[in-house]
């Protein structure tokens, strides 16, 4: 193989890897609170640029409120096919993209190493065992038995014992967008 062909490959697979990395940009799980794009081809008046609301739906013109959260880009895609089928268009053809995503975190502060705001992801659940290592562990003077969780959503502090999690006893707990856990110092 010549030099000419071999830049040639190379140049080609870094296009598509590139091409491919876009796609990706565009599409995945789409989170409440994101930014959506929702065309339909060949109906201008029916494209659709909004945020999700907290619940996760969006509002398109003929079908109204639509649940996308949690749904991939081409499964929201034929959700919405779907509802345009029922008695609006014969054959639409959709397509769903994220523009933006909403940051969504959690706060971790007291006796851990690494005290902070770690982002959670949006295609994936976070547990609160997965922060406090995401914050480097616990002290060696934390309290792991008094652990404090204030969610986001204003209900009042849950006192968690971690270690029963971590041994078994107790199930981990799934955390949400805006959560705050506080290790506190243990006494001697």
């Amino acid at each position: 193989m010549t030099w000419h062909a071999m830049m040639a490959l190379l140049v080609l697979g870094l296009a598509a890897g590139l091409r491919a990395q876009q796609e990706r940009g565009a599409s995945g799980m789409i989170g409440a609170r994101d930014m959506v794009e929702i065309r339909v081809f060949r109906e201008e008046d029916l494209t659709t640029r909004a945020q999700l609301s907290p619940a996760g739906t969006v509002t398109m013109p003929l079908i109204g409120a639509v649940s996308l959260a949690g749904l991939g880009t081409d499964d929201a895609a034929r959700l919405i096919e779907a509802r345009l089928k029922d008695g609006y268009l014969v054959n639409p053809q959709v397509s769903v993209s994220i523009e933006e995503r909403v940051r969504r975190s959690v706060t971790v502060l007291g006796q851990v190493r690494d005290p902070g705001v770690f982002r959670l992801s949006a295609d994936r659940r976070l547990t609160l065992v997965e922060a406090l290592g995401m914050a480097g562990g616990l002290t060696r003077i934390a309290n792991a038995r008094k652990v404090t969780l204030k969610r986001g959503d204003g209900s009042p502090p849950k006192l968690i014992n971690v270690k029963d999690i971590t041994t078994g006893r107790a199930a981990d707990v799934v955390l949400r967008d805006g959560d705050v856990v506080h290790v506190p110092e243990g006494l001697f």
